[in-house]
């Protein structure tokens, strides 16, 4: 199991982490309309998919991420990925230019990416991380910080 710490907590993720090389998977979500959608791993626009996951809202983190994905000049597919449904964080999306909002109401991001916090204070909680999926749906770089 990896492990992650929250101030000075430690924490365990689930053991089901994908790995690099790997198929991505498509994930179900909820979107900001709180309509469901499918989060694909590929497209047909061969376009690269970034999923990245909050343990909660850290709004100046994700308007700076945005700035930057909006100046890639290959067409990406970004998605910040929230554990449930949040209006507070629902409603920032209206500023962003690159980042697309999604709860993982149907756990299956935090089970299929073996994202989940699964002891302490923040147990079912996703952990901070980042998937960079290739435009034919391999995952090719994971990234889940050590201190949330």
């Amino acid at each position: 199991m990896s492990h992650v710490s929250y101030k000075d907590e430690k924490l365990l993720l689930s053991d089901e982490l994908v790995d690099v090389g790997y198929m991505a998977e498509n994930i179900e979500v909820v979107d900001t309309a709180k309509n469901n959608l499918i989060v694909k791993r590929s497209h047909l626009d061969h376009a690269m998919t970034i999923l990245i996951s909050f343990t909660k809202s850290i709004f100046d983190e994700i308007y700076r991420l945005d700035e930057f994905l909006s100046m890639i000049q290959v067409e990406v597919h970004c998605y910040a990925i929230f554990g449930e449904y949040c209006d507070e964080i629902a409603k920032i999306e209206k500023d962003l230019k690159k980042i697309k909002i999604v709860f993982d109401d149907f756990n299956e991001f935090k089970e299929l990416y073996g994202t989940e916090i699964v002891t302490g204070s923040m147990a079912g909680d996703l952990c901070k991380s980042i998937f960079l999926i290739s435009k034919d749906g391999a995952i090719f770089y994971i990234d889940i910080l050590d201190d949330l």
